[in-house]
């Protein structure tokens, strides 16, 4: 691939002479210079992908995503809607068109002008992943199909039903059902490559929908479709502007949606399509409908009662059969009911068999008949996985991981037998706790499938076949190619161990110049004489010791290094040590990949695993320790925060009570006299129910359950100003049964919170409805800020980062985005401020300190810009910082305690206030500094930070007497004055 031009300079459209040129022309230049140079895609041909844009869109990502693809030979038509605008990157590639009124008017304009031999369609709020378009052109030029479809990826909490309708299209692996009656399920635009003369044949209307066009559909049944499995597009839900864990009420598109089931119906009607158009209706969309059945009027509710009832041929998952029964017997209480359990699970359906050996799903919150119960055959396949296969004199011994879906192996009895060329293979049959994490299936244990089988030198495929109660499944297996052998140059790796914090290497010969190379980590092992390397995993993290945390290592040698052909069979291979757990996969001629992760034993794997030792702690009748103190900061991130000064007090007055601190694992740094306790262990769990007194900043699991005598302190990690409890709880319009379980892991735990201020204490009682008491004068996290120790700690964490003493140190430390979340707890960094053009410009005058959220990913520091985002105190930062970037970060009124200045960097302030997470007062009245909205706005002011300072200082001075009244250095010890008097 060569290397991409620099950062784009933004200008409005591109009305260059090249781009004037007639289409053909223009595609004979582009083909012609691709070839000349060598650009990767010059022998696949020209792709043409069209960028339909809506006012509001935040386009610049999506164009980035189209220009950083790997295949060059492209063209990008970006299409404006209305009164939309954007502004293309300076690459004759990218072309704007003339606004259209309407986005299918601009899909289909920009199809018309595409010159490529391929043609992919992209909103402007959604990203195109790297390789899209090679995967999806690629496929096209080998197969010489009509269009290629690859899998939607969804940006923040994925929509289970679009989740389904992609997993039914593109399981390329399932025989459960016709791989081509399923096509029908994804009918999303997006995700798709066409051939140019099909791409011409859609003419886009006005009821085709970019996740279900019934135009795509009347060109189904005649195309021929590649179905790839890999994910190709980002979806990022309404517009890109939608919070993470948002759940707007399907039911005012119901009518829309069944004027499109209609439409589609008549297009795919009598082709293979037809069916399974059908029972993606029944099956993914309706019930989506009535899963919402709590939010209905009358009116509506009545109508989903006259849509519910399906043919009886066709077949339906469990939960849709559960939902759709109901509705059509008008139980709306128990279809509420039964949605709000369905939205706990997910996709994980506890089980069990009937007498007659049939698996059915069982529910806790209703009582449905088994027959209404029954799993359909696409929730009972057979899933196989080759884990490893080693030569043995009769052939091969193949060991597998074998199950059948939807029933848990652990409970009942299953018969696995193997055939190949006719003749009985032998199996034996073995328990592999492994397999659970590899099933993911949280109801359901796989570790009792694990087989192997020996198979005849001359077979390279064989069938197994699995007998569980009335079910009978059989499939193909595959072996893997023998590993060919290869000169190594350099020693062999005979095994990889652990021993106490040490990593051991175990190599044919003694050899010299072995490295551990990972994310932010290059480590020199120590040659032994016995042919053994040594790692030391232990490191200084910012002073403070820990081990590597949680990620996936690889070995390197300049001279080259091979692995031993007996302990390459043996891979992959897990060895479990005090602190770490290891796995070494296999790959290439050298060792694989070395994932190193937190301890966790063989039975507390996976997400069977988790359930079984969720299912203990709920019943464990034990009481609780009244010595046994739990604490955890950011989910086990980091030991910080007001959990850690409350700690720091305790252990200061009261030295008796143990202490045990939740990390994710033992890459995560607690104080010392905490015991650390890694989350997710039998260990963790047990304290859980024991502990006396818990003490944490973020909201506890759906499936904690305080025990009586126990003690909740919720101390939370930001001052009140966002939008919080039934504020946000509204904004994200979350049915009711959603905002009753946000308030079962929330406020109906709490039996004491930390707040700044008795005002904010108001606010907090009337956001969340809570009425307990409170610690209300000050927060003991800042403490640190108002201590003796501050300007110590100043020039010792300056020192570390290596600042030196004349450069201005500028932390940026943008916030949390909840429409960028991937998940509850991470999402992408906002990259409004360009970290390094800002460096570039400022010179070596100033460093800048980079602090993500805690729940995003640390990234490479490099000249003038350190990453910090792994730093495990945020204070330390702050006290060595002579200024700050900031944006809607509460960490603005920790700040103010310095008396330093801040800039306020939100070009997002429009949305952010209006839709992606809001206030609960005015932004601009708690921003003591300028607001700004470029990267060249926040250089000109941070470049003078003194003439910053003064202009500021007396708005920073009134804003820190009116938020942080209490902050005297002393707020730890009223607070724990407060725990200890509740206690007693």
């Amino acid at each position: 691939m060569p290397d991409m031009p620099p950062r784009p300079r933004l200008r409005s459209a591109g009305r260059t002479a090249f781009g004037r040129l007639p289409g053909g022309a223009r595609s004979r230049i582009l083909k012609a210079v691709g070839e000349r140079a060598g650009i990767a895609g010059a022998d696949t041909g020209l792709v043409s992908v069209v960028v339909v844009v809506e006012p509001g869109d935040g386009v610049e990502e999506c164009l980035a995503s189209v220009r950083g693809q790997s295949h060059g030979l492209l063209e990008a038509l970006v299409c404006p809607v209305g009164s939309a605008t954007a502004e293309l990157p300076d690459d004759p590639r990218f072309r704007a068109r003339p606004p259209a009124p309407t986005s299918y008017a601009a899909a289909n304009q920009g199809i018309g002008a595409a010159v490529g031999d391929y043609v992919v369609l992209l909103r402007g709020c959604d990203q195109l992943l790297p390789h899209a378009v090679e995967v999806l052109a690629g496929s096209l030029a080998a197969t010489g199909s009509d269009l290629a479809s690859g899998v939607l990826e969804q940006a923040g909490e994925p929509e289970r039903w679009l989740q389904r309708a992609q997993a039914d299209s593109h399981d390329v692996s399932s025989t459960a059902r016709p791989a081509q009656a399923e096509r029908a399920a994804d009918l999303t635009l997006a995700n798709k490559a066409f051939t140019r003369d099909v791409a011409r044949r859609l003419w886009l209307v006005e009821s085709d929908d970019w996740l279900c066009s019934p135009t795509l559909a009347h060109l189904l049944p005649a195309a021929t479709v590649d179905v790839l499995e890999r994910p190709v597009a980002r979806w990022a839900p309404d517009r890109g502007h939608r919070a993470y864990g948002a759940r707007p009420s399907p039911l005012p598109h119901l009518e829309d949606a069944l004027l499109r089931r209609d439409l589609v119906a008549a297009a795919v009607a009598g082709s293979v399509l037809a069916e399974g158009w059908l029972r993606h209706w029944y099956d993914v969309l309706l019930p989506r409908f009535v899963a919402d059945a709590e939010r209905a009027d009358e009116a509506t509710w009545l109508r989903l009662v006259e849509l519910v009832h399906a043919p009886r041929t066709v077949e339906l998952r469990a939960a849709s059969r559960s939902l759709l029964w109901l509705t059509g017997q008008g139980r709306r209480d128990d279809v509420e009911a039964l949605a709000a359990e369905l939205a706990s699970l997910g996709d994980d359906v506890p089980t069990e068999l009937t007498e007659d050996g049939r698996p059915v799903a069982r529910w806790r919150s209703v009582e449905l008949p088994a027959d209404v119960r029954r799993l359909a055959d696409s929730e009972t396949r057979l899933r196989v996985r080759v884990v490893r296969a080693g030569s043995v004199p009769e052939g091969r011994r193949v060991e597998l991981f074998v199950r059948v879906e939807g029933v848990d192996l652990a409970q009942q009895p299953m018969h696995v037998t193997a055939e190949g060329g006719g003749v009985a293979l032998d199996v034996v049959r073995e328990v592999d706790h492994t397999a659970n994490r590899w099933a993911m299936a949280r109801f359901q244990s796989a570790a009792e499938g694990a087989v192997s089988v020996t198979v005849p030198e001359r077979l390279a495929r064989f069938t197994v076949t699995v007998r569980v109660g009335a079910l009978e499944r059989s499939g193909p297996v595959d072996l893997p190619p023998r590993p060919t052998p290869v000169a190594a140059q350099g020693p062999l790796v005979e095994a990889v161990t652990l021993d106490g914090d040490q990593l051991v290497v175990h190599l044919d010969r003694p050899a010299e110049g072995l490295r551990l190379r990972g994310p932010d980590t290059d480590l020199a092992g120590e040659p032994r004489r016995d042919s053994t390397v040594v790692f030391d995993l232990r490191r200084d993290l910012y002073g403070r010791q820990t081990l590597l945390p949680t990620a996936v290592h690889r070995l390197h040698r300049s001279g080259g290094l091979g692995v031993a052909n007996g302990w390459r069979e043996r891979l992959p291979v897990e060895v479990l040590g005090a602190h770490h757990r290891l796995r070494v996969l296999p790959g290439g001629d050298g060792p694989g990949e070395l994932h190193l992760g937190p301890p966790r034993a063989d039975d507390e794997l996976g997400a069977y695993g988790q359930e079984q030792l969720r299912a203990s702690y709920a019943v464990d009748p034990r009481s609780t320790d009244p010595g046994l103190w739990y604490f955890e900061s950011f989910a086990g991130r980091s030991a910080t925060d007001t959990p850690r000064a409350v700690f720091e007090e305790l252990r200061r007055r009261a030295p008796e009570p143990r202490v045990a601190w939740g990390i994710l694992d033992h890459g995560h740094w607690t104080p010392p006299g905490a015991t650390p306790v890694v989350i997710g262990t039998r260990a963790w769990y047990d304290v859980l129910g024991m502990a006396r007194v818990l003490v944490v900043n973020t909201e506890l699991e759906e499936w904690y359950r305080r025990r009586p005598d126990q003690l909740v302190v919720q101390c939370f990690h930001g001052y009140p100003s966002k939008a919080m409890g039934e504020s946000q709880w509204q904004a994200r319009e979350l049915p009711p049964s959603r905002v009753a379980v946000m308030r079962r892991r929330s406020v109906d735990t709490w039996d004491l919170i930390s707040t700044p201020t008795p005002e904010m204490t108001h606010v907090y009682r009337e956001q969340y409805g809570y009425d307990g008491p409170a610690a209300e004068q000050g927060y003991p996290r800042n403490d640190a800020l108002r201590g003796p120790a501050a300007e110590r700690t100043r020039l010792e964490t300056r020192r570390r980062l290596g600042i030196a003493p004349d450069q201005t140190a500028v932390l940026y430390a943008p916030t949390w985005r909840d429409h960028l979340a991937s998940r509850p707890r991470a999402a992408a960094m906002t990259e409004h401020l360009d970290v390094d053009a800002a460096a570039a410009s400022l010179g070596d005058s100033h460093v800048i300190l980079v602090r993500g959220h805690r729940f995003h990913a640390p990234g490479p520091s490099r000249r003038r810009v350190v990453d910090v985002t792994d730093h495990p105190e945020i204070n330390d930062l702050v006290l060595a910082s002579d200024a700050a970037v900031l944006d809607y970060s509460s960490l603005r009124f920790d700040y103010a305690l310095t008396g330093r200045p801040m800039v306020f960097l939100v070009p997002d302030l429009e949305d952010y206030t209006g839709g992606v997470r809001g206030f609960l007062f005015p932004f601009a009245d708690t921003a003591p500094g300028p607001l700004v909205s470029t990267t060249d706005e926040v250089v000109a002011h941070v470049r003078d930070v003194p003439a910053l300072a003064a202009r500021w200082s007396d708005r920073v001075r009134a804003f820190d007497e009116r938020y942080n009244p209490w902050q005297d250095g002393h707020a730890a010890e009223r607070m724990v004055d407060l725990v200890l008097a509740l206690l007693a």
